[in-house]
């Protein structure tokens, strides 16, 4: 408390040198790993120009350049306009870099105002990241997860130096991927790399090798930049670095430097097995890297021709394949007439050996789009050609008119990409590219990437492995290990009618942004959606992703839905609903009550569907169904599903329900909601003590039979009692209320046979149950009934914690890419 008021209000929220000889290494002969390769599996990004991966790949296909001339003087201090030098202050900036969601993460605003851009961005970049990977970030949490991040100080500490003090934890590298691990619950490596404008490519290069070590499980790997100081762009300028055009123009004649760019990248990484054991989508595989040093050069700052050479080598050298096998190498390229030479000098000695000539190496770099992002160049690089290999097409390179006189284009067999271009076909093999970052610092790293093909993959954006869904919950000891053996087999089951797309965030605004986004989801797929079993794959899949690959937090809304229209509807109406900025919290429920009505009525039709669709119910009534033959030598089932009036006659309606309200009871199972209380009015009673446990299932099947019996003929009770006497009764372990009493059952009275003998008979009011619900607390209750989605969309915005996986039992389902967390951002700035 007392360092709460030292900072102020928390309010964090519910939530020319003689050249020197140089002589060269030997190189190591690295060990080929083919089968070692490491998975992409999420990506996310925040760039000059696109606020996220679907915005950044249209900005590649439309071949804008977002470079822009410079921010407010708010952002960079001594800016002016008029400043004949004003060109070194255009770049590729972020849009609103002040803006930050600290209540997400519960920072203060304090805090947040002294926290650099770059720790900001790479904690909504990795949470977006890991969303697209479909993984629940709660998940991860106490998980053997490194964090590896590219950063190159911190210009918003030089803003902060006359404002403010005590900006270390808001500025320092360290603390920016600590603060990534504290947030997420992250317990591998955080390592910061300073690299330079290799930065970023070397922090994936320690993240594979984390992954091939055992160190970690699971990497976030990438890189952030903020370009804010006048002081740098000047001292760049004075280097010779920034373009004089303010146009970064690499490989062509006119290139004078480059433009400044900022932003963040974040790719999620697994071991490939992992990743395909897990049904995960994979964006692409790393297939090799390699970092290396320039050394004795002409000069600290110099490009080294054969540095470059080396690094690429040993990258190739992890892999099984030849120079001439990579199709498109994503450059360094900094417009720099010298050092864009020596890079293809380099290029062509590795990736031109073997090379036929109709056969050009692809080369292209995205700093023609957004400029230098300096530590981060080469994520934002990684991105856009895993991207490439995902759609197979590479997006044009702008500003290529004149080639640069000093590159010798005859002997290289390499081709700038200009206009855009259709990734070369090879029906041998997937697409495979390079991306290369050089440091100023001399250092220099690559990496080799290859395409994922998965013969699921059915359009462009592209499917994850097709893995069996199912809920890891067990089956209610209540009923018989027999059936939960059945779970998964038996024949072949329809599709699901209805859905649901579960949509949670940590305020209503946030939810209502999150329906809009899902708005727009569907419609960029509109071409996939306009069918109709396309559609109900990808809704499908949609809502399994949602479902277990999101956290759930406090402010939800569970929408049902049958198709594309249906569930526009319901996005639509959510979107547009009002916020009341004055409703407490949501508080979730902690106690469910499951009500059994035994009603007849309501569960017409309703077998069929359930035994069509549902494993886990299928296997429950299959039982049933061999019981009441034992009983009565006459399927149940036949009865039930034969046609209209199945449960008229009471003989066959009392077992009939109740094998459908166990049923149900076994779905609510699946998903992960049992009851605190149980209640049942007439037969439901029946139900209700089994699911407490007072009775077996085959036990309650009997009693049922018997119960039905009694109903038909009125006053014959022999067959009731008889049945009676051979069912086990035992002490409920779940909150009964007696349906006789309307009171809390006591078990001595359910273990008397003569308790369901007048159970048969007597039925107090609602009302005296429903008060009594009440002194126990009871927040939700659940009516075991037809109607289980939209039971479950209720059950959900009452905050109970659902297993999505349940409803997913017997299908098989593949991660997608969907709509990513809408940070409810606020300024924050010094």
């Amino acid at each position: 408390q007392h360092i709460a008021e030292e900072l102020g209000q928390l309010d964090i929220g519910g939530e020319p040198a003689t050249t020197p000889e140089i002589i060269a290494p030997e190189p190591l002969a690295a060990p080929r790993v083919e089968d070692d390769g490491i998975a992409i599996v999420g990506m996310a990004c925040r760039l000059p120009g696109a606020k996220n991966l679907s915005e950044y790949w249209n900005l590649l296909m439309s071949g804008v350049d977002a470079v822009t001339d410079g921010r407010s003087k708010l952002r960079i201090p001594g800016s002016d306009a008029g400043d004949e030098d004003a060109s070194n202050l255009r770049g590729g900036f972020v849009e609103d870099i002040e803006w930050f969601d600290s209540r997400f993460f519960r920072i203060s605003p304090i805090e947040a105002r002294i926290m650099d851009p770059q720790q900001r961005m790479m904690l909504e970049t990795s949470w977006e990241a890991l969303e697209d990977a479909g993984i629940d970030p709660e998940t991860v949490r106490g998980s053997l997860t490194g964090v590896f991040a590219g950063i190159s100080g911190s210009e918003y500490r030089d803003l902060m130096k006359d404002r403010m003090s005590g900006g270390y934890l808001g500025t320092a590298a360290s603390v920016t991927v600590g603060r990534v691990a504290f947030a997420l619950g992250l317990e591998g490596p955080a390592l910061p790399i300073d690299m330079a404008c290799a930065s970023s490519l070397a922090a994936i290069h320690q993240a594979v090798g984390s992954l091939r070590r055992g160190e970690v499980n699971l990497a976030l790997a990438g890189g952030a930049h903020a370009t804010l100081s006048r002081q740098i762009a000047d001292f760049m300028t004075e280097l010779g670095l920034l373009s004089r055009s303010g146009q970064c123009s690499p490989f062509d004649a006119s290139a004078d430097g480059y433009v400044r760019g900022e932003g963040c990248g974040i790719i999620v990484l697994k071991r490939l097995s992992e990743a395909e054991a897990d049904g995960d989508r994979i964006w692409g595989v790393i297939r090799g890297s390699a970092v290396n040093q320039n050394g004795a050069s002409a000069g600290l700052t110099v490009p080294n021709g054969p540095a470059e050479e080396r690094v690429m080598e040993a990258a190739l050298a992890q892999t099984s394949f030849e120079g001439s096998d990579i199709d498109y190498l994503e450059a360094h390229a900094t417009g720099s007439q010298l050092g864009d030479a020596i890079e293809m000098r380099a290029v062509g000695a590795v990736y031109g050996r073997g090379r036929d000539a109709d056969n050009p190496l692809l080369v292209g770099t995205v700093k023609s789009n957004i400029g230098h992002l300096e530590p981060a160049a080469g994520i934002a690089g990684v991105i856009k050609t895993a991207l490439a290999m995902k759609h197979r097409v590479i997006p044009k390179h702008l500003h290529f008119k004149n080639p640069n006189p000093e590159i010798d284009w005859d002997q290289y067999p390499v081709r700038v990409t200009s206009t855009q271009t259709e990734w070369p076909l090879n029906p041998q093999r997937p697409p495979r590219a390079a991306v290369s970052a050089f440091g100023i610092s001399g250092a220099n790293a690559h990496i080799i990437l290859e395409g994922y093909e998965n013969s699921a993959n059915s359009y462009d954006e592209g499917f994850g492995i097709r893995s069996l869904a199912g809920s890891p919950q067990q089956i209610p000891t209540s009923l018989p290990e027999s059936v939960g053996d059945m779970r998964d087999g038996g024949a072949e089951l329809t599709e699901r009618e209805a859905r649901l797309l579960p949509l949670s965030g940590k305020s209503e605004g946030a939810v209502r942004d999150l329906a809009k986004q899902y708005l727009f989801w569907l419609d960029e797929r509109a071409d996939v959606m306009s069918s109709e079993s396309g559609s109900a794959t990808v809704l499908a899949d949609m809502a399994w992703t949602a479902g277990t690959g999101r956290s759930h937090f406090a402010h939800r809304a569970g929408l049902p839905f049958k198709d594309v229209p249906s569930l526009k509807d319901a996005l639509r109406t959510l979107a547009e609903a009002g916020i009341d900025a004055d409703a407490p919290p949501p508080q979730p429920a902690t106690r469910v009550t499951f009500l059994y009505t035994g009603d007849a009525i309501q569960w017409a039709d309703m077998g069929r569907k359930l035994y069509d669709t549902e494993p886990i119910a299928r296997a429950v009534l299959d039982f049933c169904d061999s019981v009441a033959s034992q009983v009565r030598g006459s399927s149940l089932l036949d009865v039930m599903l034969g046609g209209e009036g199945g449960l008229d006659d009471p003989a066959w309606a009392q077992p009939g329900i109740y094998s459908l309200e166990s049923a149900m009871t076994a779905l609510w199972s699946d998903i992960g909601i049992c009851p605190d209380v149980v209640l049942g009015h007439g037969l439901g009673e029946i139900s209700a003590a089994q699911t407490a446990g007072v009775f077996s299932l085959e036990d309650g099947m009997r009693l049922s039979l018997a119960r039905g019996e009694f109903m038909a003929k009125g006053s014959d009770l022999d067959r009731l009692q008889s049945t009676l006497a051979s069912v086990q009764l035992t002490s409920p372990t779940t909150t009964l209320m007696s349906g006789v009493t309307g009171k809390l059952a006591e078990a001595d009275a359910l273990m008397d046979t003569s308790y369901w003998i007048r159970q048969a008979d007597e039925t107090p009011p609602s009302e005296v149950r429903t008060s009594a619900l009440a002194d126990l607390g009871t927040d939700v209750i659940i009516e075991i009934g037809p109607g289980f989605v939209k039971a479950v969309a209720k059950a959900y915005e009452a905050g109970l914690p659902i297993s999505f996986e349940g409803m997913f039992t017997g299908e098989t389902r593949r991660r997608i890419s969907l709509p990513t967390y809408p940070f409810q951002r606020r300024r924050h700035w010094i």
